[in-house]
């Protein structure tokens, strides 16, 4: 799996979503704040008309005022330039920017626009000459500059000084989806790249357990094919009993080889819901005595083995329940110290009999009881164990935690390093 140019991809992929979405509320909120200066530029040409009709009333004194010819058009806009401009000239009359933010003032409230402004005058540069307040920041909103000289020398423009809760107005539902979006598109992004990374472990894990498993079959398949090499050179056709014990350990060797290939198609059966077990009452007492004396037939160390069975019988298919115990009393023997100490008790509860296993071993780590139930727990570690650790790559768990689940039930473990593990497992009452 190429999960590193997975992961690449979808973090471009999620920079340019960010970045198209970043860009079309820029454009949108530069949209909305056009609309709003537009509308409160239409009302300000009005408010400089009025204005301007006002005070050329009362200069000229019933004089003709006479305009300048217009420039090419008969607008609202080209009038009050051409006003202004007759005003200023002949009777040296400027208009009121105080006048204009009345007038101003009401069109806005009129047009349902905030009535918080600065009526400016500037020049060709747009450098501000006058104010009729101080109101206006660098965060106001200008509209359009409406002209009021023909050479384009003067202007009178609005700066919308709060002009916020409008915008927060039309642009809440935008962002409000906006966000809703992102953050759906930031949880898919997240779950993707959590299952990309989740597949590349998996995918490390299973070459660790393919490298574990054939390590550890390695060594019966050399054991089995070395004794029959042996015995087919004829060496020892004459020795009876080195003849007894080569055939001894090709059988033991193959017997072994078979349980783990069968441990791995049970496995296979339990995860696909595939294997149907045949639950039944069974009595505790004389497997848990036959799986202690196989125990201890096969202990390398001095091993003590105590029960303590509260209950002695349990609803369970008794095959796949043994073979769990084993495989638990197994992992006893492998973590063991020099001197093995193993208890099984079973603990009666409302829905369930708790079956324990508990020894003094080596303990299992935090970290470590977090994966070792996982088909390929133990194969994460394998490399420890290759270099004079505990052999074998981690199936007898993962199998007594499918073995439990089938059986409607789970199992647990409690631990400290270096002290001692215990099992348990649950064993429900009821079909």
């Amino acid at each position: 799996m190429h999960t590193g140019k997975y992961k690449y991809v979808s973090i471009v992929s999620a920079v340019a979503v960010l970045l198209l979405l970043a860009l079309y509320m820029w454009m949108t909120y530069r949209s909305v704040t056009k609309d709003i200066t537009e509308r409160a530029g239409n009302q300000l040409t009005w408010a400089m008309f009025y204005e301007s009709y006002t005070r050329a009333d009362i200069v000229t004194k019933g004089d003709t005022l006479n305009l300048p010819d217009a420039r090419g058009n008969l607008s609202l806009a080209s009038s009050v330039e051409g006003m202004n401009d007759a005003l200023s000239a002949k009777y040296h009359s400027e208009i009121s920017l105080d006048t204009v933010a009345i007038y101003v003032d009401s069109l806005l409230s009129v047009a349902d626009i905030n009535r918080n402004v600065t009526i400016l005058e500037v020049d060709a540069s747009r450098k501000v000459l006058r104010r009729n307040n101080d109101r206006n920041t660098s965060f106001s909103l200008l509209t359009h500059p409406v002209s009021i000289r023909r050479d384009q020398s003067k202007a009178i423009q609005i700066a919308l000084n709060n002009p916020y809760p409008e915008l927060a107005q039309k642009l809440s539902p935008l962002f409000l989806i906006s966000a809703i979006i992102l953050g759906f598109f930031a949880i898919i992004i997240v779950q993707l790249l959590r299952f990309i990374t989740e597949q590349e472990q998996m995918a490390e894990l299973r070459n660790d357990f393919s490298y574990a498993m054939v390590h550890d079959m390695k060594s019966p398949l050399s054991s089995i094919i070395m004794g029959a090499h042996f015995l087919h050179s004829g060496k020892v056709d004459d020795k009876p009993q080195i003849k007894e014990k080569y055939y001894t350990i090709i059988e033991d060797e193959a017997e072994h080889l078979l349980a783990l290939v069968n441990k791995l198609l049970t496995i296979s059966k339990l995860e696909n819901k595939k294997l149907i077990l045949n639950k039944w009452d069974i009595y505790l007492e004389p497997i848990i005595n036959d799986l202690i004396d196989k125990t201890k037939a096969k202990a390398t160390k001095p091993l003590e083995i105590v029960t303590d069975l509260k209950v002695k019988n349990v609803l369970a298919d008794e095959q796949y329940l043994t073979e769990a115990i084993a495989n638990l009393l197994d992992n006893a023997i492998k973590y063991s110290r020099e001197e093995i100490k193993i208890k099984i008790s079973t603990i009666d509860t409302d829905k369930n009999v708790l079956l324990k296993v508990r020894d003094n071993g080596i303990g299992i780590t935090r970290e470590e009881q977090k994966i070792i139930f996982d088909k390929f727990g133990r194969a994460a570690i394998h490399e420890k164990n290759r270099k004079g650790g505990v052999s074998g790559f981690g199936l007898g768990l993962n199998y007594v935690d499918q073995v439990m689940q089938a059986h409607g039930g789970k199992v647990t473990v409690s631990s400290e390093k270096d002290k001692f593990s215990e099992f348990t497992l649950y064993i429900p009452k009821n079909v």
